[in-house]
């Protein structure tokens, strides 16, 4: 029998009336129920067969088998698939991870104490790890011992010789059972310090084990001082949102790159993917210790987002799911209905148990909504990119709104395995406004919770010939074929045994198998395994090279980036990478050459860098790999200079920052008199730019700005160079990214001489790009002068949202400026409530008396703290009825530099592209006091710089060397930490207080009615 799954769009609203619920709970989920986005009938969406599988396993009975019928047949899944319950209460409860040993024995992380307890209150203690048995063998779980009990929130649990990890912050432990009872007799706390201050859901987890033979953990968005009380002797690693790994034999803990939440997948080549709620899909692209080869080097980005995020990142539920994550304030615009919103348990699918066309992709569990995403994922340079595979349906969604999955991982035989936390409400109350925390059931659910088994629809359990699972102990032959099998599952298990047994009796067979046309996908395991092994001789590396595609080359130049001190005949290798036609292999070759930089290796970097100039990516390897050799660098590239297309011109730039923040005074001043005094090509013009940057962040505490004047005694030459600058700005022969650059290098003439060419380029008439250039070059000059171009009041009444966001940015940035700034307010020409309130109250507190006086006799009005009057006083505008067509043109006025809503605008604050579920009181109350509550990441920091620079803005990246902020105006700002004189966070939003001043009543109810899709 066949159906379609149609979403009930009715309101339900004598049941909810019935629950008892307050007053705004109610008017919280009438308008979600309201406001529910369907997609639309096409007439091409698959048929899906009603799933009515067998339940119950012979040796176990469920008693509430009609329930869990109920919940089979409320699946959609894909076609051509079947799904299996092997396990479900009481047999196992609230399982929040699992992990199978080589024997089939299923360990589970059982959450049930999840949500923990708010406001400080002692953690309970139901957490348990539950060991269940498949005694018939047919595939379904009919035994149970509680391997532990007593624990707190277990989330994460890895196999490892005869026991398993298990992450429970505060701690990790490792649980074994030594005399064959089923319950465990070691416990053992072998990691400790993960920060458990936070709620259950944002700590470390999934363990997962790395081809590196380490074991890598998330941070859950937390932190942590780490420490191994069996070693107490090493000191604490202290880190803050980062994910880590630790040595299963040598309880060693480091940060790595990634800020992962609950989510942690490895493909069959070793990358690393992490996820957070509305980050479906992260690759770890780089490591710290890579960026920090280079201390210069400002870029400190690890991850990419490799599939559709935020507003862009749609899934389509079949449940009439009421997401909690909708209502909370501080989340306003970060969690909405129809996107995902805790996406989380990501695993990349490497086994033939499903189809072969499944093989490498990525799947998503989406428990607020009740659904798995299935996405494909294609190259992209150093990294990748993925994209949903059914356009608008899912790959395992049910219309049961408790199916919550929160785990994915490989399996016995092939197939994928699914843990369902069984819940009536999946969020956590701390996530949801105090007055609607009464109104959810918390409870329900507790003591619930299933796993499934995805399958083709032809595949039977039983019929499926494996080598594990396995009551037998593994030989080595048995080992070596299981390398080779198309089922992840036994390759990772055959992986592990081997690290664990770490036997060499088995060298000569993982030998063989790499120089045997054996699948790639076990080939590198056996790589790897010869590298712990220390079997990897310098000629089988160089073999192994030559051999293979890029995926195994991948391995011996990861393997030869390992090396302090590379070898000639490795470098052989290296070599070849550079030239290698495919990105990756390029991208790795590069970092591999930062690991010990030589001067031998520059040619072949300038290779990879003039091939790879357009990836961001490939770029940073290359620069992290100079760390002192720039120079010479520079002059392999000279050589080439004539071939230079515009896409190189970045890197130039980059590399120029790189160089001038690093050589002598004199090397500097010669390069700079020799680029003024070259032809004036694109990349001379790039590279002047980037050594002046550069020649700043070098700069001693109290230095003056260095002009291009004080570099060279040409002076015919250098006033050529102006005009042939300005000239360029407005070239229509010239790329923008060119413009941008020649924009950017009038900020380096002395004062007075650029000012009247950077005022015309501020005008409307230029592009956004330009205009922002010339507002960021007017600051540099940092000229009374160019305070009067910026506040001067035909131009200020042009600027956009943006440009004025910039302007204020810039004019608080320089004391000259802000002087200028506070005078055109003095004077009338600027509102004070055009000045946003971070910025306000940064001035108002400022170290300076004379500035810190004229801002609070400016501002105080607008800082008085009577915020929640006004909201109280323009409640009425709710009973006001709305425009949104005139709602539109006063967001892109007032809003859209920060946010995003409908597709347009910044991405500074919050993406309000799902803000229509939220009540239009809420709407208000956020747009009235943005400081209500804000959330963690978009928080406003101000950053001083040794030179007395203030930048304000939101963190957006940061390294061990070096942070980027996100400013108001949606730049980005690189500074290193050597260059950070003091941080200031006052834990205010970004978003200004008073944006009523600017509308009046009536436009202020036409933009709610325009984000409320009135």
């Amino acid at each position: 029998m066949y159906h379609k799954f149609k979403r009930n769009q009715k309101l339900h609203s004598t049941i909810l009336l019935s629950k008892n619920w307050s007053v705004l709970s109610c008017l919280l989920l009438l308008i979600a129920c309201n406001q529910e986005k369907l997609p639309e009938e096409t007439g091409t969406s698959p048929e899906f067969k009603t799933q009515s599988n067998f339940v119950n396993s012979p040796a176990y009975i469920y008693k509430d088998s009609v329930e869990l019928k109920n919940a089979m047949a409320a699946f959609q899944l894909e076609p051509g698939l079947q799904i299996d319950l092997i396990a479900a209460d009481p047999l196992v409860a609230d399982p929040s991870a699992f992990t199978f040993d080589e024997k089939g024995a299923l360990y589970v992380a059982e959450n049930t104490g999840y949500p923990d307890p708010m406001d400080g209150k002692k953690p309970d203690t139901l957490g348990k790890i539950s060991r269940l048995i498949d005694s018939d063998g047919d595939g379904k779980y009919d035994q149970r011992t509680t391997f532990v009990e007593g624990l707190t929130y277990p989330n994460g649990i890895m196999a490892w010789k005869g026991g398993v990890f298990v992450t429970c912050a505060p701690h990790i432990y490792y649980f074994k059972d030594t005399d064959g009872d089923g319950i465990a007799d070691i416990k053992d706390i072998v990691l400790t310090g993960f920060n458990a201050n936070r709620t259950a859901q944002i700590r470390t987890s999934h363990p997962t084990l790395a081809l590196d033979g380490w074991i890598y953990v998330t941070s859950g968005l937390n932190g942590g001082e780490v420490y191994s009380p069996a070693h107490p002797e090493r000191k604490p690693i202290s880190f803050n949102g980062a994910d880590g790994r630790f040595h299963p034999e040598t309880l060693e803990f480091q940060t790595r790159g990634g800020k992962s939440q609950f989510g942690l997948a490895f493909d069959a080549f070793g990358r690393r993917y992490g996820s957070s709620n509305r980050h479906p899909l992260q690759h770890i692209v780089m490591e710290p210790d890579q960026l920090n080869n280079n201390p210069n080097l400002l870029f400190n980005k690890t991850i990419e987002n490799v599939s559709p995020a935020e507003a862009d990142g749609f899934v389509y539920p079949i449940s009439e799911s009421i997401t909690t994550a909708e209502y909370i304030p501080k989340l306003m615009g970060k969690s909405h209905q129809g996107t995902f919103t805790s996406a989380c348990g990501t695993l990349i699918f490497e086994s033939e148990g499903l189809d072969t066309s499944h093989k490498g992709d990525a799947f998503i569990c989406e428990p607020a909504q009740n659904l798995v995403q299935r996405q494909s994922i294609k190259n992209n340079g150093a990294t990748f990119i993925s994209e949903r595979v059914h356009e608008d349906w899912e790959f395992l969604a049910s219309s049961d709104s408790w199916f919550n999955p929160v785990f994915l991982a490989h399996g016995p035989k092939g197939a994928m395995y699914l843990a369902d936390m069984y819940r009536k409400v999946i969020d956590h109350p701390s996530y949801v406004p105090e007055e609607t925390r009464g109104a959810l059931d918390f409870e329900s659910g507790k003591g619930k919770g299933r796993i499934y088994r995805i399958s083709n629809e032809n595949w039977h359990y039983t019929q499926v010939e494996s080598i594990f699972p396995s009551t037998a102990k593994a030989d080595n032959e048995t080992l070596i074929s299981a390398l080779s099998s198309s089922d992840e599952w036994e390759r990772s298990t055959a992986f592990r045994l081997i690290l664990e047994k770490a036997s060499h009796t088995i060298v000569n067979s993982l030998k063989e198998l790499v120089l045997s046309n054996t699948i790639d996908e076990g080939k590198v395991k056996a790589i790897w395994l010869l590298y712990h092994m220390d079997s990897l001789d310098e000629e089988l590396l160089t073999t192994i090279y030559e051999n293979n595609g890029p995926e195994v080359k991948e391995q011996i130049i990861a393997i030869i980036g390992l090396n302090k001190n590379i070898s000639t005949q490795l470098a052989k290798s290296l070599i070849k990478g550079a030239s290698d036609t495919d990105p990756r292999v390029r991208f790795l070759t590069a970092a591999a050459f930062g690991t010990d930089p030589k001067s031998q290796w520059l040619p072949y970097l300038a290779n990879i860098a003039q091939q790879d100039a357009s990836d961001p990516w490939a770029r940073a390897a290359v620069m992290t790999a100079l760390n002192g050799q720039e120079s010479k660098f520079l002059k392999i590239l000279e050589a080439e200079k004539t071939k230079v297309n515009y896409h190189q011109l970045p890197m130039w730039s980059e590399l120029g920052e790189l160089i001038g923040s690093s050589v002598p005074s004199q090397e500097l001043k010669a390069l700079i008199d020799a680029g003024i005094n070259s032809e004036w090509d694109n990349p001379t013009f790039s590279l002047l730019l980037g050594l002046l940057k550069g020649s700043e962040r070098g700069q001693s505490l109290g230095k003056e700005k260095n002009y291009l004047d004080s570099f060279t005694k040409s002076k015919d030459q250098l006033q050529a160079l102006i005009q042939e600058t300005a000239d360029r700005t407005s070239s229509s022969e010239d790329s923008l990214t060119s413009r941008i650059q020649a924009t950017a290098l009038l900020s380096y003439f002395s004062p007075g001489t650029t000012e009247g060419t950077l005022k015309g380029l501020i005008s409307p008439s230029n592009p956004s790009e330009i205009q922002l250039a010339a507002i960021q070059s007017l600051g540099n000059l940092n000229s009374a002068e160019a305070g009067e171009i910026l506040t001067e009041t035909t131009a200020w009444k042009s600027y956009t949202p943006t440009t004025k966001g910039a302007v204020i940015a810039t004019l608080v940035s320089r004391p000259i400026l802000r002087d200028q700034l506070l005078k055109s307010i003095e004077n009338g020409k600027i509102k004070p409530a055009e000045i946003p309130s971070s910025t306000r109250q940064s001035l108002m507190k400022a170290k300076d008396k004379k500035v810190k006086m004229r801002a609070e006799n400016l501002f105080k009005e607008l800082e008085s703290g009577g915020r929640m009057k006004v909201y109280e006083d323009l409640k009425s505008v709710l009973d006001l009825e709305g425009v949104a067509e005139n709602g539109q043109g006063i967001f892109k006025t007032n809003c859209a530099t920060c946010h995003t809503f409908a597709g347009e605008g910044g991405n500074v604050g919050p993406d309000l592209s799902g803000i229509s579920n939220q009540p239009s009181l809420a709407v208000l109350l956020h747009t009235i006091v943005p400081n209500y509550e804000v959330y963690p990441g978009f928080q406003a920091i101000t950053v001083t710089t040794n030179e007395g620079k203030q930048i304000t803005g939101r963190i957006a990246a940061e390294s061990s060397n070096s942070l980027s902020l996100k400013t108001a105006y949606g730049s980005e700002e690189n500074i290193l930490r050597t260059q950070i004189k003091n941080i200031d966070n006052p834990g205010v939003s970004l978003m200004p207080n008073g944006l009523e001043q600017n509308m009046n009543e009536q436009e202020l109810a036409d933009l709610l009615a325009y984000l409320k899709g009135n």
